[in-house]
């Protein structure tokens, strides 16, 4: 299993933590994956299964705690599903919007022994699936843009996931449209290149900001 989480790892991060403490400080990073639309891998450990509930020493229903941050979030009680639980997480960080996902692992079941049956890897297409756009809303945007007085590229961390660099060099330059990135997105355009206006967030310039 080690090796398949070691491949999958290469496209999302992973995170391991105690229970309790350990559990509750990762609630901060967790809300900037998402935010961030970052994948992230976090498993956490939890006290014995038959104390879950008792209120145990450092006990904390983590999963619970950051169900509105994580796209994914299990409490795996049976060894045997352990394995496919994390295929999964890390698919689900990854699939669609990336972002952060979330699995417990009560202290017995991380101690438990169980036969692994390792699994081919899964084809990348499975996991994000290309959105291609239909030729009437290409045109419509094109039209947008010729109809606008003062276009601009507002570009973010998705073109950095989609490896649209080149894309949007070609669009801007073609277009002759400024380009502001926010930070999830910084170097997608050269930051020398005459089109680039920087970030126009707090850490940006105040050109950015009146241009966007």
């Amino acid at each position: 299993m080690a090796e398949g989480c070691a491949r999958a790892s290469r496209r999302a991060g992973v995170v391991l933590a105690t229970s309790g403490p350990g559990a509750t400080n990762l609630v901060t990073p967790i809300a900037n994956a998402k935010m961030d639309s970052t994948p992230l891998v976090c498993v956490t450990g939890q006290v014995h299964s038959a104390l879950i509930g008792s209120d145990a020493f450092q006990e904390c229903d983590i999963v619970s705690v950051v169900r509105p941050l994580v796209k994914y979030g299990c409490l795996v009680r049976d060894v045997g599903e352990l394995a496919d639980v994390l295929r999964l997480a890390f698919r689900r960080a990854r699939e669609g919007r990336p972002g952060p996902v979330l699995v417990d692992v009560p202290r017995d079941v991380q101690g438990a022994e169980v036969d692994f049956i390792p699994v081919g890897r899964e084809p990348e297409e499975s996991v994000a699936r290309s959105i291609i756009a239909s030729e009437d809303s290409v045109v419509s945007v094109a039209r947008a843009i010729e109809a606008a007085r003062r276009p601009i590229l507002y570009v973010g961390g998705g073109a950095i996931n989609a490896g649209a660099s080149v894309e949007l060099i070609g669009l801007a330059e073609r277009a002759r449209i400024p380009v502001v990135t926010t930070l999830m997105a910084k170097g997608v355009l050269p930051e020398r290149h005459e089109l680039c206006f920087g970030c126009p967030d707090m850490h940006g310039g105040k050109w950015s900001k009146c241009h966007a």
